[in-house]
């Protein structure tokens, strides 16, 4: 569904896990079904609730390289696809109606295609067709639909950190949303992190962080902001098992040769629990900007400068302009175009 896992991934790793369990009761209110490339016959699949803490919803089983899953819920939620040994497939809407989800495991930007067969799982397809055909008006007109309607929906709510360009503007779509979404459990967590948030968006000061590199030595993000030779320093907050994080990488990639030498330095902190597994994906793709790894896996809960941003979910990008440490790009949609006028002046 979305380029951030996220959110983002976002909303479970704000939240953290809080036991969660299989339910095999079929309600009715949905049915998701689908093919699957790359997984054998047999993988077990979880659908898992990321407006409700990750409770799994609903399980089911590759057969024949298809599967279908009657998930246990009665009212729109945000769902993650998930191998039961983790693997990260899709995310997509619950609502009425026969959901369609094709998965192919073997291609790394295929869980950000979501799903359709429903209002909002079609609209989210829609969305992502315009991103991918460059056309940015409709592309955006459409979020503004989304995130402007009155009641908000559920995608909406799934999307409220990506889509919005504020905080602000988040506390704003919570305010509007459907009777049975604003009854949810944690919308006065989510209130509380996008107030404390505020803080770090575009017009705030960084915060500093100190974590080690892959040669286990502590690197600051002050020690790459007061680099004399750096003028903005792009944070990057990842994760390799973060499939939005991992479609991000190539334009970082192109982002760091076109503006390097200008002065672009990248701070990578990766939220990776194994350092292992963190180290082997950056000698593999080649990646040799400043990167660091708190090893935390994530979350408030794990992580200081996870709560210190705020952050909602990975990955997320600011960036930093070293002359004053003022925080002057927060995600977003156009940071080559950010970048491109500032290295112009």
């Amino acid at each position: 569904m979305k380029t951030k896992v996220l959110f983002p991934i976002m909303v479970l790793l704000m939240l953290g896990l809080s036991g969660c369990h299989s339910h095999q009761n079929q309600s009715g209110y949905c049915t998701v079904k689908g093919t699957v490339k790359g997984l054998k016959d047999g993988t077990k699949l979880e659908l898992q609730d990321a407006f409700n803490h990750f409770e799994i919803v609903g399980t089911g089983v590759v057969k024949q390289g298809a599967f279908e899953i009657l998930p246990d819920v009665s009212s729109p939620t945000h769902v993650y696809l998930y191998t039961r040994k983790g693997k990260q497939l899709k995310d997509f809407i619950l609502e009425p109606g026969i959901i369609v989800v094709e998965v192919d495991a073997n291609d790394e930007e295929d869980y950000a295609t979501g799903a359709t067969g429903t209002i909002s799982n079609d609209t989210d397809r829609k969305i992502r067709n315009y991103r991918l055909s460059g056309d940015k008006e409709a592309e955006k007109a459409l979020k503004a639909e989304v995130m402007n309607a009155d009641p908000a929906g559920p995608l909406a709510l799934a999307n409220i950190e990506s889509w919005c360009e504020s905080s602000a503007q988040s506390l704003d779509v919570l305010d509007r949303l459907s009777p049975e979404l604003a009854e949810l459990s944690y919308i006065d967590e989510l209130r509380e992190v996008l107030t404390r948030r505020m803080k770090t968006e575009v017009g705030g000061k960084y915060i500093d962080m100190e974590y080690p590199d892959v040669n286990g030595n502590p690197v600051s993000l002050s020690s790459v902001v007061n680099n004399p030779d750096n003028r903005y320093v792009l944070v990057d907050f990842w994760a390799t098992w973060c499939g939005g994080c991992v479609e991000k990488i190539p334009q970082l990639v192109e982002l760091y040769a076109k503006y390097h030498e200008k002065g672009l330095e990248i701070y990578g902190l990766s939220v990776d629990l194994y350092h292992k597994e963190w180290k082997t994906y950056l000698e593999a793709k080649q990646i040799t900007w400043v990167n660091v790894c708190d090893g935390s896996g994530g979350g408030q809960k794990n992580s200081q400068v996870w709560y210190d941003y705020a952050l909602f979910g990975i990955p997320t990008t600011l960036l930093i302009d070293c002359q004053s440490g003022e925080i002057i790009y927060r995600d977003g949609s156009d940071l080559d175009a950010k970048l491109a006028e500032l290295f112009q002046e």
